[in-house]
């Protein structure tokens, strides 16, 4: 049993080197796939991938964002700060790796085919993927702390109860 007690400063730094881990695979293989693949900017116009890439992309972001609202609807109720941010940790790999996913196979597939297109659904992925990384202020705000739970959660440097 583990009866290390978690601080806040902990927790952030915990979820960031997560959130840094996920980001960090599709973007070196943005990186490799560019420097090696030799680039399309005509692309065949009949290829299905144009119109399904693009959308899976999308899908990834809307999916992301209800799944973490919803995995966080009930953590609202919790009376302890330490399951509400357990729960948070889970929303939050959750909602990564839905972007994630899409980035990375759009990059893949830019990879093989060398069309811009999916190079640039996989940036603007990972641009989005990068603007949800955590903050004190993001998980203050997503978890609607207040009162005693703000206060615990201010204190970066003191285990939670």
């Amino acid at each position: 049993m583990n009866t290390r007690k978690t601080t806040p400063q902990a927790f952030l730094k915990t979820l960031s080197i997560l959130h840094l881990a996920l980001l960090a695979g599709p973007l070196l293989a943005a990186i490799f796939f560019y420097l090696n693949t030799e680039v399309n900017i005509n692309g065949a116009s009949n290829e299905i991938f144009i119109y399904v890439f693009p959308v899976i992309g999308l899908a990834g972001i809307f999916a992301s964002k209800f799944l973490y609202q919803q995995f966080l609807k009930p953590l609202k109720q919790h009376e302890l700060l330490q399951t509400k941010l357990a729960g948070l940790q889970t929303a939050s790999l959750i909602q990564y790796a839905v972007v994630e996913g899409p980035a990375l196979l759009n990059i893949v597939w830019f990879g093989q085919t060398g069309n811009l297109l999916y190079l640039t659904i996989g940036a603007v992925l990972l641009i989005y993927l990068f603007i949800l990384r955590p903050t004190k202020t993001k998980v203050e705000t997503d978890l609607e702390l207040k009162g005693a739970h703000k206060r615990q959660f201010d204190k970066l440097d003191e285990s939670l109860p």
